[in-house]
This record gives structure tokens, C-alpha cells and sequence, in this order.
């Protein structure tokens, strides 16, 4: 193995320990709305101090933490791959917190706005992840092709 493939290995298993980091973490979170309750939170207010935590930990986060570490982080199409990534990601959220939103106001249009949301929140999702899964796919025949010539 070259050192290009032992550092994606050594990435690997730091990502997975940053995801059961963060699983954890977002555990933790669950009496978050009980707190912000008890302190007296408006509504919005404690909607807005949820979604910045979960955007921040969820999204921002392990964006930041991917590009300080990952061995491509110089390479043009993985930082393209991040910035395309976090928008979908982040598209994605806020479409779901505003399909949520709009739902519970009731009215008509507001279904309608909430559909638009969803459909919104879900291209963005499949975008995100495609272009994710085919930079891992130009990944994995880089490794190949170096594993190969040695």
C-alpha cells in the first residue's frame, strides 16, 4: 500500500470515531427543547437556537473537519466536492425545517409551500449525494490504480 492509500484508511477511521463523536453529541441534545423551554424561549427563538445548533454540528462542522483532513483537501474537485456538498446538505435542512413550518400553519397555501419544500429538500439531498458518491468513486479507482503500480 502507498502512502496516499494508507492516509485515506487512517481518514476513514477518523471520520467514523467523528460520527459516533457527533452521534453522541446529538444525543446529548435531546432535552435541548426542555431546557430552552424552562429558560422561557419563545417559539422562535428556540427554533432558530436548535436549527443553529443542529446546522453548526450536523453540517458545519464535519465540513470544516473534512477539509483540514481529508489527503485530497488541495485536489480542485474535492473542494468543489465540499462546497457542493454543504450546500446541498445545508439546502436540504432548511427545506426541511420550512416544509415542518409550513405544515403546522394549516392553510392551503401552506401545504402547497410545504411540498415545494419537500420537493426542494429532496433534489438538493440527491444532488449532494451523487456528487459525493462520485467523488468517492474517483477515489477508489485512484487507490486502485496505485495499488496497482506498485
Amino acid at each position: 500500500m502507498n502512502a496516499k492509500t494508507l492516509a485515506l484508511d487512517q481518514y476513514n477511521r477518523d471520520r467514523r470515531r467523528l460520527n459516533t463523536r457527533l452521534g453522541l453529541f446529538m444525543v446529548a441534545l435531546i432535552p435541548l427543547p426542555a431546557i430552552l423551554l424552562h429558560a422561557r424561549f419563545e417559539p422562535l427563538q428556540m427554533l432558530a437556537t436548535v436549527v443553529a445548533v443542529a446546522v453548526g454540528a450536523g453540517i458545519v462542522y464535519p465540513v470544516w473537519w473534512r477539509s483540514k483532513r481529508h489527503p485530497y483537501r488541495e485536489d480542485a474537485r474535492e473542494k468543489r466536492t465540499q462546497l457542493i456538498s454543504a450546500t446541498c446538505r445545508t439546502v436540504a435542512f432548511i427545506s426541511l425545517v420550512g416544509l415542518m413550518v409550513s405544515w403546522v400553519l394549516g392553510t392551503d397555501s401552506s401545504a402547497w409551500i410545504a411540498l415545494v419544500f419537500l420537493a426542494a429538500g429532496t433534489t438538493a439531498f440527491i444532488v449532494g449525494l451523487e456528487v459525493e458518491e462520485r467523488w468517492k468513486r474517483v477515489l477508489r479507482q485512484r487507490a486502485a490504480q496505485l495499488a496497482g503500480d506498485t
